[in-house]
């Protein structure tokens, strides 16, 4: 789904900026966490001295840590997802994705911390440095999954190949390093490895169920006023004489008259549905499918938990869940709608 900050049709260079940058950031940090295990086994070839590997290391670091800034502060800058400063610092605090722009939070300021700790360190000492240090390779996966859950273009199939490719330089690199070492550390260095395989296995279901799938944006906590602006598709996108089940994103108001119910389908976004309070000549709430903002039918509904009507011949569903504010649901249909 693609989300511009103004318009579909006029994006911000901001929005663009800051997924620019993080998409190069995070290419960085895979070399940067490549290099850091090549030191770790001093790797040298016949014309590349240990000292050369050491020092790309350190210099793409900071690059890294400059790249970084620029994707934090046009995410704070860019006015379309209403990221505050302080959601660039305190974790899981934003109304954008907080879960996922949490972890890149956190990734954030682990790599923060190491940089300050790498200009102080003849003052804390290379053990307490080298405890620190080691807390950067945490960074990288957590800037995986903070991409995957909050990019935009996660779904791209260009931005996947670029993910499989880091994912799989970085393994290769950890396989190197798990195969060398003494004895006694093999059984650490297997513990390692079945982590790591697991962790792996682990994301891959995840964001093939999650941000791989049609209407993550909802799921993953976009706020209700940024996905209206997404372009809407350009018909319906079920087919057959089948019914469906997709999800469902929108709000709740109390008026005088009772709850009105604003929804939008985010599988097929030509859909919309509301839910209005009876009027003095009506006994039920009325439920109004629309497509393209043209109605595709208006009928009474039964209200309890769930939202029961009927749309011509087609039985529709209703189940709602969340807050008024950012209401999440889901449309079971018997079958085709208009």
């Amino acid at each position: 789904m693609f989300i511009a900050a103004v318009s579909a049709s006029n994006p911000s260079p901001l929005w663009f900026a800051t997924r620019g940058a993080g998409v190069v950031t995070q290419v960085l940090l895979t070399g940067v966490v490549i290099l850091g295990i090549a030191t770790s086994l001093r790797l040298e070839g016949k014309r590349t001295p240990r000292f050369v590997t050491a020092t790309v290391h350190r210099n793409l670091s900071l690059f890294s840590i400059v790249l970084l800034a620029v994707h934090i502060a046009t995410s704070v800058l860019d006015p379309f997802a209403s990221i505050k400063a302080t959601d660039a610092l305190i974790p899981f605090l934003a109304t954008y994705r907080p879960f996922w722009l949490g972890l890149g939070v956190l990734a954030a300021e682990i790599l923060t911390a190491v940089a300050v700790t790498s200009i102080a360190r003849g003052r804390i000492g290379p053990r307490t440095w080298r405890v620190i240090h080691f807390a950067a390779y945490a960074s990288w996966p957590l800037a995986i999954v903070h991409g995957l859950g909050t990019g935009t273009d996660a779904r791209e199939p260009w931005l996947i190949g670029l993910t499989v490719g880091c994912v799989a330089a970085v393994l290769l690199a950890l396989v190197d390093r798990l195969l060398v070492g003494r004895w006694q550390t093999a059984p650490i260095r297997l513990l390692i490895g079945g982590v790591t395989a697991a962790s792996v296995a682990f994301t891959y279901a995840w964001a093939v169920r999650g941000p791989l799938q049609p209407g993550w944006a909802a799921v993953a906590g976009t706020p209700s006023t940024i996905l209206s602006k997404a372009p809407a598709s350009p018909g319906p996108v079920h087919s057959g004489n089948g019914g469906f089940v997709d999800k469902l994103v929108g709000s709740m108001t109390q008026t005088p008259a009772g709850a009105v119910i604003g929804l939008r389908d985010i599988v097929d976004t030509t859909l919309s549905l509301s839910v209005m309070p009876p009027d003095a000549t009506q006994t039920l709430p009325v439920v109004t499918v629309q497509r393209n903002g043209k109605t595709v039918c208006t009928a009474p509904a039964r209200v309890t938990q769930t939202i029961y009507a009927v749309c011509g011949t087609t039985r529709i569903v209703i189940a709602l869940f969340g807050a008024p504010a950012h209401l999440t649901g889901q449309l079971t249909t018997s079958g085709p709608l208009p």
